[in-house]
């Protein structure tokens, strides 16, 4: 959250934590064109998405492994709205200077 800050997407006065900052995000007008074309790209209803944002923190913390540099959204790790979510936020931020490189896909393990 501190990039978020730092380049200014998130208010300098948002709560601290990572969910507190997610939230913030998701209240962008560009997180939210986003998320439409990933929820109908996967054929989603947008009210089931919209809810896993306040718990998405939570529900992808369960699914990490130690740092290999690489963030990994695995189909076996996370429900499809789960996903949608989640791949919007990486994707908004991957415009942003010092993106994370992420991947989606099923897990080769």
């Amino acid at each position: 959250m501190c990039q978020a800050k730092l380049i200014k997407k998130i208010k300098p006065d948002c709560p601290p934590g990572v969910q507190a900052g997610l939230n913030a995000l998701a209240k962008t007008e560009e997180f939210t064109q986003i998320l439409l074309k990933e929820i109908a790209a996967r054929h989603l209803e947008s009210k089931d998405v919209i809810q896993c944002i306040s718990s998405i923190y939570r529900e992808a913390s369960k699914h990490t492994f130690g740092n290999d540099s690489v963030i990994a959204i695995y189909e076996q790790d996370h429900k499809m709205k789960e996903r949608a979510v989640l791949a919007a936020f990486l994707k908004m931020q991957s415009g942003w200077l010092y993106n994370l490189e992420w991947i989606e896909g099923k897990s080769e393990g």
